[in-house]
Formats: C-alpha cells, structure tokens, sequence
C-alpha cells in the first residue's frame, strides 16, 4: 500500500515520495489547456487547496515527469515553462499591517531573486506589479499567477470593523493590480475560503471565473464514492479486517463520519481528504480529525456574541446572490445578522448544500455536512458558551446517569450547566434553553430528535439513550407539571411505548421548567413519568 500523506502540501514532494496521491488532474487538464483564464475556487480549510495550487505550479514549470501515469500526462497539453509568482498568504506573517507589507515584499523578492530579477519596491502592491511585468519582459511569454488563501488576511483581523476595513483595504489594493496587469498574464488560480465582496479581484476583474459552486468542478477537491474505492481500497481491506465488521457496514460508518459535503445543487456529495487520511493512516479510529486541525475561534466568538445556538442552524436558508454580497466587515460588527452568520458557516464548511428550494432567486437549504462536523461544531459551541464551567465532567456525568435511567442525576448536572453561563448571553425565551440542552445531548453523543412532528402537535424534544428513551417538553417560567400534562394530553409517548416495549427500552416522559429570573436562571423543577 501506497504510504498516506496528510501533511505535505507540495505536489512534486508528494510524488517523489511515493505518496498516495488521488488524480484530480482531469480537471486541471481543462482550465490550463486554454490560451489563458482567471479562476477563483473556496473550499473549507483542510480540503487541497493547497495540493491543487502546487500541482498547478508543477504543471506550468513544464515538469511533465512528476505526471506520468496521470490523465494529464498523455493529454494534448504542450507542457511549456512559464515564470510563475506563487504567494501562499498562509505563510506570511501578518500581525500587522506594516508587518504583513513587508513579510509580502520579502515573499516577492524571492520570487524575483528565483529568476535573477532585482525589485526597488518597498511596497509590496508597486512590487507585485513590478515583479509580473519584468517576469514578462524577460521570458517573452505571459506570467502565471497562483495565489493560495487569499482572504487570510481578512480572517484573521476580525477583532472590530475599523480593523477588518484596513485589512481589506490593503488587500483590495494589492489585488487591484492584477487587473493592471492582464496584458502580462498567462493565467491566474486563486483560492481562499471565502468569497468577499468589495475585495478587488471581485469586483473589479470581470473576467474571473469563479468555479467554486460550478458543476462541472464540484467533484475537483475532496474525494468522491468512487475514488475513495479506487485509492484507498487495500487500506478498506485492511480495516475490515481489524475492526471485524462487514465492507459495507465499514464504507457506511465512513460515509456517516466524513462524506456529505456538496458544492452544487445536483451533484454528488464528497469526503473530507484529510478526515480520510488521517483515519486510514491512524488504526481506522472514528475520531474528530478535520475539525479538531485548527480551531475556528474567530467563528465561534461570533456565534457567542450573536448568541447563536444549535437550533438556529436547523434547516436555514441561503441565496445564491448572497455570496456576491457578503462583506467581511460586517463579521467584526457588535451585531451580524443571521443570514451573515449562515453565509460564514456556509463558505467555512460547517454547513453544505442540501437541495434547492426555490428556483427564482436561487434559494438553499443548508446542512451540517456530516457526523464528524455537527458532533464537533456542537462541542466546541457549547464549551464556547460554558466558559470556565467546562464541559467534560458534565458530559460524562450526563451520559452515565441517562444510560441507567437516572433522571435527578442527569438533571443536576444540566443545572451544574446552566450555573456556570454567564448571564450577559442568556436570552428570555423557551427555544434558547431547548437549544442549549439539544446542543449539551448532541455533545453527549445522545440521539436527539426536537421539534417532532406528531398528528397531535410538536414534541419538544425526544432523546435516546442506552435503552431509555426520553420525551421531553419544555416550560419557560411555568411549571413542569405543566409540561407533562401536555405530553399526556397530547399523546406525544404513544408512538413510542411499543417500539420500546419490544427492544426491552424504558420510555421516560420528562417535564423541565426554566426560570429567567435575574437570581435564577437555570432549571427550576422537572417532573418525570416513567
């Protein structure tokens, strides 16, 4: 078996290695046999943007021997070396502004240096420009340009708006040369997370092919049903054997973990490279890899300073035309709207495409991608939410006490919870605390089902654990007796006594009141019939 890499992101490295290395040169084939083109692509971090970039580098310095047994490499491209500028924003330090123009005026230096060229430049938007037209000038031939995470430096200076705006102000400049430069270019690749407006080289280079939500290349990054078989096939072999289980059984719990994330309405869905990586090359354990690689603290203050819970990111829309409107300053605001917020998580990969819902405008209905991302994304939100209260004794104590029954052992440590938020992000509603215990089961690893639609209304919430299941309704400033009168009167346990009664289950109907009370706010009662 062909070794696995998830750590190298340089192609020629990874095929000198010997490394796995599934094809995506078919698609490459198709953009760079043209005269010349700008493209744009976003994908979530962890997903081979960064492969992809390097391939292209290899591929337009004319090193057609990496390539052998590649679609590419008997195609009819003519393999010609053109001088390539490679900036990798990942790389650059950039703690400041005056830091982040000089690291960059370093990177283009090098580059200069590379082909015996020599810059005056102190700036690195004068240099940029300088550095493609000298390029073209010695080697008589068009210049390829490859920028990798671009947006970088507008991700990471969200602390206030006035910051994000300078950032993105610096940025728009030094991309703004691009279009200057179109007479001295071959070919531009650029990638990035996200796609900002009011960022140059959207809205002021017209001929940028954006291909990140394009049929034709949705299948481009990440692997596929088929390529998973095709590449990992000995290493499947390998893992049915450890574990014991079935092939198919096996290529289901994967699908569940990793597979799921969609970049176009129709097309089928693709695995994270890395979660499938790391889980072929680590024993072939089920465990947290792509979310757990680098975590999103910039996303998750926000959604803490919204006061966004779990539940608000249940069957949410969001428009085609809103990716040509979304603006990072907004993020650094006091307040972001939700469908800010939903857009972000969107483009950042916490969320996927499910299907359309409505044709004119071009509206989605957005999902979490798979098991691994909601899992993950739950535990870091609520962990964000307790703050110093923590989350892992609560967690193992909740799991214990459902899975024997245990409801007032399971109650107080959701009230040990609720103690430890800080008031400032409580909000005065049902759905709030219904959200947040939703979000506490789901970090538990519990089923849970909320909002269950019954010929008799809607069932607040039904969690299974071990073999007890639990219906539960929530009160705000009642009484729990209240909630179970309402589970009784309208029916919600019916549909799941006998199922339950036939797996040897135990069904629990279960009451919680709230109380927000500036002295209170947490649970107050709870009432249980078994």
């Amino acid at each position: 078996m062909k070794s696995i890499s998830t750590g190298v992101y340089t192609f020629e490295k990874l095929i000198s290695e010997g490394c796995l290395y599934v094809d995506k040169t078919r698609y490459l084939y198709d953009i760079v046999r043209e005269p010349s083109g700008y493209f744009f692509m976003s994908r979530p971090r962890r997903f081979g943007k960064s492969l992809t970039v390097s391939t292209l580098d290899a591929i337009f310095r004319g090193k057609r021997e990496l390539f052998e047994g590649l679609y590419i490499y008997d195609r009819d491209y003519d393999w010609r070396e053109y001088p390539v500028i490679h900036i990798d924003f990942g790389q650059v330090v950039m703690k400041e502004i005056d830091e982040l123009n000089d690291n960059l005026v370093r990177v283009l230096e090098s580059v200069a240096d590379d082909y015996g060229l020599v810059l005056d430049s102190d700036d690195a938007a004068s240099g940029f420009g300088e550095l493609i037209k000298l390029l073209s000038r010695k080697y008589s031939t068009g210049v390829v340009l490859l920028i990798d995470e671009y947006d970088k430096p507008l991700l990471d200076h969200l602390r206030t708006p006035e910051e994000a705006e300078v950032y993105r102000d610096y940025m728009d400049s030094f991309y703004q040369v691009i279009k200057g430069a179109d007479p001295f270019l071959r070919f531009v690749f650029i990638t990035g997370v996200t796609r900002f407006a009011k960022v140059s080289i959207f809205s002021k280079l017209n001929n940028i092919y954006d291909i990140s939500m394009d049929e034709k290349y949705a299948e481009m990054l990440g692997y596929t049903d088929a390529e998973l078989g095709e590449y990992f096939g000995e290493y499947i072999d390998a893992a049915t054997a450890k574990l014991g289980v079935m092939r198919e059984k096996l290529l289901e719990d994967i699908r569940t973990w990793y597979d799921g994330f969609n970049f176009c309405d129709g097309v089928g869905t693709v695995y994270n490279p890395v979660s499938i990586g790391m889980f072929m090359k680590g024993g072939y354990r089920f465990k947290n890899y792509w979310f757990s690689t680098g975590t999103p603290t910039f996303l998750m203050n926000i959604l803490k300073k919204n006061r966004i819970v779990l539940s608000d990111l249940k069957e949410v829309m969001m428009t085609g035309n809103s990716i040509d409107t979304f603006d990072v300053a907004r993020l650094a605001s006091d307040s972001v709207d939700k469908p800010t917020i939903v857009q972000m998580l969107y483009q950042t990969g916490y969320l996927t495409l499910d299907r359309v819902m409505i044709d004119t405008p071009v509206t989605y209905r957005l999902r979490f991608p798979n098991y691994e991302v909601e899992q993950s994304f739950s535990e870091n939100l609520l962990s964000e939410y307790a703050g110093s209260a923590g989350t892992d004794g609560i967690v193992m104590g909740i799991v214990t006490a459902g899975s024997i029954g245990d409801t007032d052992e399971m109650m107080d440590y959701m009230k040990n919870f609720f103690a430890g938020l800080p008031y400032d992000i409580q909000i005065k509603s049902e759905k709030y605390y219904q959200s947040v215990v939703y979000t506490i089961f789901r970090m538990c690893g519990m089923r849970v089902m909320t909002e269950l639609r019954t010929n008799t209304g809607r069932i607040d919430a039904v969690m299974t654990v071990a073999d007890h299941v639990y219906i539960i309704e929530f009160k705000l400033n009642k009484s729990a007796d209240e909630a179970v009168t309402q589970i009784d009167e309208k029916k919600y346990a019916e549909q799941f006594i006998l199922p339950a009664r036939k797996a040897g289950k135990t069904v629990h109907k279960l009451g919680i009141n709230f109380c927000y009370d500036d002295s209170v706010r947490n649970v107050v009662e709870w009432k249980e019939e078994v």
